[in-house]
């Protein structure tokens, strides 16, 4: 018959209080030493210290990545007022104030505020992108620190009264002479501790301009020079190169491609050649190019000047074609009103080919 045997566990061997004790004191010195060795090891090194910012070999900005989204910066020697970024920005960080001339006397174009609040950017870089020369980038400028809210206001164009003339880009031009990038923004960004700069307020602006017959010379009256470009159109409207030439002066002429096109001789000859009758795409000429557009356009399908000023294809206007109505009889306004007028039309000979044959129909 077997036996049960019960086995003992072994016996464990558990310090005494005072051990315990000792131990933790062992363990508590051990790990003083070893934070303390490496606290220690700094007593026979180089100091790492970087007395930024006024001693330091290399400027923070130069280790900066070259892609860094810093603060905006506009080269106003190669903008083209295209606004392309002012459309572009999500937030209204830019703003841009454009007067327009009749292209003589005046430029067409002439930017008399570029403004970049950078107080508000929130470096997303969509305005970068449609830019068609790279006047605007961002540097590697991130320093601005103000007393002033308003110095984060950057001003590219700094007396409104001396508006900055656009940029011209050669034709088939990939690449444009910029400066350095963040020489412009640096000279910028003013002192933490400077005033404001000052600003002249629209009140000042208008009590600036000339007044009377000084205000008008150079202006431009888009109706009147809509009208102009319009008998231009039609007396050539047979030779198409001319007829481009023409339509291009409607347009603002910054080769931006906003409108779909390469530049603004695409747009002028795909309308002259019949492709495309959308007045509205040239965004940097706004209303006024729209305006001289729909007029040269409606002049061309009618064979007359908008504003019942009569047949235009000779030149002639309603104010010339006064004086050569016949003078009104002495009888009574009953007969003078039924009385037909003593100009008769132009043969059709004359008129040439009906304009059907000449522009095509609307889509």
């Amino acid at each position: 018959m077997a036996e049960n045997v019960t086995l003992k566990p072994p016996s464990r061997q558990t310090p005494g209080a005072f051990g315990a004790y000792a131990k933790n004191i062992g363990d508590t010195a051990k790990s003083f030493f070893e934070g303390m060795s490496v606290t220690l090891s700094y007593m026979f090194r180089k100091p790492i210290t970087t007395q930024y910012p006024d001693r330091v070999p290399v400027p923070v900005r130069d280790t900066i990545p070259p892609r860094y989204r810093g603060f905006l910066e506009v080269d106003m020697d190669i903008c083209t007022a295209c606004q392309a970024c002012e459309r572009a920005c999500p937030i209204q960080v830019i703003n841009i104030d454009i007067l327009k001339g009749d292209g003589k006397t005046t430029p067409k174009l002439r930017m008399e505020r570029f403004d970049i609040d950078i107080g508000k950017c929130m470096y997303c870089g969509l305005c970068v992108e449609p830019c068609p020369t790279g006047a605007i980038q961002h540097t590697r400028e991130f320093e601005g620190s103000v007393q002033f809210f308003n110095n984060l206001v950057l001003r590219f164009v700094p007396d409104p009264l001396v508006p900055a003339v656009p940029y011209k880009p050669p034709k088939g031009s990939e690449s444009f002479p910029r400066r350095p990038l963040g020489e412009i923004t640096r000279r910028l960004i003013v002192a933490w501790d400077a005033p404001t700069p000052p600003f002249p307020t629209k009140e000042q602006l208008e009590a600036d301009k000339p007044k009377g017959a000084e205000a008008k010379k150079g202006a431009l009256d888009p109706a009147a020079l809509g009208r102009q470009l319009a008998a231009r159109a039609l007396a050539v409207k047979e030779d198409k190169p001319k007829l481009q030439k023409v339509l291009e002066e409607a347009m603002a002429g910054t080769d931006c491609g906003d409108c779909g096109y390469p530049d603004c001789f695409g747009y002028s000859n795909a309308i002259a050649q019949g492709k495309d009758w959308a007045t509205d795409k040239c965004a940097p000429g706004g209303a006024d190019s729209k305006g001289m557009l729909e007029t040269i356009i409606v002049t061309l399908k009618t064979g007359q000047l908008p504003g019942g000023a009569g047949p235009a294809r000779d030149g002639r206007s309603a104010e010339g074609a006064q004086h050569t109505e016949a003078p009104a009889t002495p009888a009574s306004e009953g007969t003078a009103a039924a009385s037909a007028p003593a100009t008769a039309p132009e043969p059709a000979e004359a008129q040439g080919p009906p304009l059907a044959q000449t522009l095509p129909k609307d889509g």
